[in-house]
């Protein structure tokens, strides 16, 4: 079980006043989506596509959330709450008895996404200062107001994330080419949000993690070398540090001969009789690779590649880490670098700091098409349920109800019998990779999109606005 309360509070209490007017069970459609690609602090473009990550993690916590006795307890001892649930016998038996029933759909994990202004047949959609958004959900989610209400928060969060995470890995692993980004990232974020990282970075193309329990939950192949700790833990008083640093170094190799892959940059990287060159003497020159995790330049990455080869360790691997990120290996260039340790600037993405801006909005009201206006402010949704079809690297946005050329994108992944199986992780990557690399080079840089949508929707967008000005 998890527990349901991961919501925000207000979920709650606004709920209240749909149970007194009998609208708990009342039917509506949630969409979840971005309204744009992520900007920087100076209001530029810092994707050119997002990637969707957090579909399994979404079923898995829409299948197992519950509100337990202790939950139950918790919300009717709240000062605010409490006093209204305790006096609403009905209200506190739903809640006690919740469990998510609905139907959603959503685009494969892993599939790139577009979000921008909308544009109609006869240009971008302005009306009355209505400007509307337009992309793929992430989901559509067909329930009840009462479970639309309690879902909210929790899919937001994972969707935010994962997909702020999974964006990010995708462009570092373009930037490395052929050469692999492992993700460090563990112990710069909170230790559940660092497994959904790892498991974002893994279907974005990095080549592993270095969270065990990544591995173990998900699959993810979990790699690593070997820390400061270790080598500093083996200092003796009255014996020289590269004495020690050498004794470490023949302990690890002696336990993974075939795999030992060296930090250098404890003491001094080259030497002379610490970093390189004691990490080369001490395996007798067997060693699989050497980490470096400081002063990163090209200068320093070709100085010690020579003096691996010079050693006679030309087998050995150069593998480097510390505070990378696309534009660090970018400006590498074409450094002899095998493989890069990616840590905080994918999980915690400093360009993308608050996520990918997913929000989940009302589309439909027993039915009936839904739009928020927000006039003036470009925050217009879209109304009623939607259709995506990828046509020739372009998105159209339809109805539910159209059938255009190309590639629908929103499928069935929640029914009345409960989530759909869904690929295992591997096949997830796969996918993944090959839509990365059939989106035109265009779509993968940086940008501001315009999103299409079709002469019917946008038909509605206009009938819904001046609905509103009645």
């Amino acid at each position: 079980m998890i527990p349901a309360t991961h919501i925000d509070l207000y979920q709650l209490t606004s709920l209240v006043a749909h149970f007194d007017a009998g609208r708990a069970s009342l039917p509506v459609t949630m969409s979840v989506f971005s309204r744009k690609l992520p900007e920087g602090p100076d209001g530029e473009p810092t994707r050119g596509y997002l990637l969707f990550a957090g579909l399994r993690r979404c079923l898995q916590w829409l299948s197992e959330a519950r509100f337990d006795d202790d939950a139950m307890r918790t919300l009717q001892s709240h000062p605010m709450l409490g006093p209204a649930l305790r006096s609403r016998i009905d209200l506190r038996s739903m809640l006690a008895n919740w469990s998510f029933r609905g139907h959603i759909e959503a685009p494969p994990e892993g599939t790139p996404l577009w979000a921008g202004r909308a544009v109609g047949p006869d240009g971008p959609i302005d009306i009355d200062g209505v400007r509307p958004s337009a992309q793929c959900p992430y989901l559509v989610v067909q329930t009840d107001l009462l479970s639309a209400k309690l879902i909210e928060t929790p899919l937001l969060s994972i969707i935010n994330h994962m997909t702020m995470v999974a964006s990010k890995a995708a462009r570092v692993v373009a930037a490395a080419g052929d050469r692999a980004v492992l993700e460090f990232g563990s112990r710069r974020t909170h230790p559940e949000a660092a497994v959904d990282a790892a498991y974002a970075a893994y279907i974005a193309g990095c080549a592993g993690t270095s969270n065990v329990e990544a591995h173990h939950r998900y699959g993810v192949p979990v790699l690593g070398t070997m820390d400061h700790f270790a080598v500093q833990s083996w200092e003796q008083p009255g014996v020289p540090r590269h004495e020690t640093e050498a004794a470490f170094f023949r302990a690890f190799h002696a336990a993974f001969p075939d795999s030992s892959t060296l930090l250098v940059d404890t003491y001094a990287t080259f030497g002379p009789d610490t970093g390189i060159p004691a990490a080369v003497k001490a395996t007798d020159g067997r060693l699989s690779g050497i980490r470096l995790d400081s002063a990163i330049t090209p200068e320093n990455v070709r100085r010690a590649r020579q003096m691996l080869d010079d050693l006679g360790a030309k087998q050995a691997k150069i593998v480097v880490s510390g505070g990378m990120d696309e534009h660090s290996i970018a400006a590498l260039g074409d450094a002899p670098v095998d493989a890069f340790g990616v840590g905080e600037r994918i999980v915690t993405s400093p360009d993308a700091p608050v996520g990918v801006g997913a929000v989940g909005k009302i589309c439909e009201v027993q039915g009936r098409p839904s739009m928020k206006l927000s006039r003036g402010s470009g925050k217009a949704t879209l109304p009623g349920r939607v259709q995506v079809y990828r046509h020739a690297g372009v998105d159209t946005v339809a109805r539910a109800d159209e059938t255009l050329t190309g590639e629908a994108l929103l499928r069935p992944v929640w029914t009345d019998r409960g989530p759909k199986a869904l690929p295992d992780i591997d096949a997830v990557r796969a996918y993944s990779r090959r839509a990365v690399a059939a989106l035109p080079p265009e779509a993968r840089a940086p940008r501001r999109v315009d999103v299409p949508v079709t002469a019917k929707l946008a038909a509605l967008i206009r009938e819904r606005v001046e609905k509103a000005a009645d």
